[in-house]
């Protein structure tokens, strides 16, 4: 068993989360809290790791975000990668106005890589945004102030 704090982390992402995004329900490719099971079967998940936001656009466009790790298939290939790595997070435009539904982030490592993964435009894309602002806002101080 891990000592990272899965639980902990689950609660007050998904708290957080859900405080910033619209109702999920009319939602094609973004979920909160669960995983669509045809990417269940595909992403399966660590022990005590639980799925915050995950996106299934089609097999060669995927992610999950968990408590602790960020994964999935962009652009054909496989990545992997802790959110504690990115500093830089940055999303193209969300606003759909007759755009094409998926955009496109660009995640920073501390390594200097770069990946690119799709989303889903409109307002599924606060959910990613709301876990990226989880990771860079809340889990700097979680359990601090207890």
């Amino acid at each position: 068993m891990s000592d990272w704090p899965h639980d902990r982390i689950y609660t007050a992402a998904i708290r957080s989360i859900r405080a910033h995004v619209k109702s999920d329900a009319d939602w094609r490719f973004t979920h909160i809290d669960a995983l669509p099971e045809r990417l269940a079967r595909i992403a399966p998940l660590n022990p005590d790791e639980r799925s915050l936001v995950s996106c299934f656009i089609d097999a060669q466009r995927w992610y999950v975000m968990t408590t602790s790790r960020i994964f999935g298939i962009a652009r054909g290939a496989r990545f992997e990668c802790s959110p504690l790595e990115i500093t830089h997070w940055k999303w193209g435009d969300s606003n759909e106005s007759g755009r094409p539904e998926v955009g496109i982030a660009t995640l920073s490592l501390k390594s200097g890589t770069h990946l690119r993964i799709a989303y889903e435009r409109g307002a599924a894309s606060a959910a990613p945004a709301s876990y990226e602002q989880f990771w860079t806002n809340q889990y700097p101080t979680l359990g601090k102030s207890e």
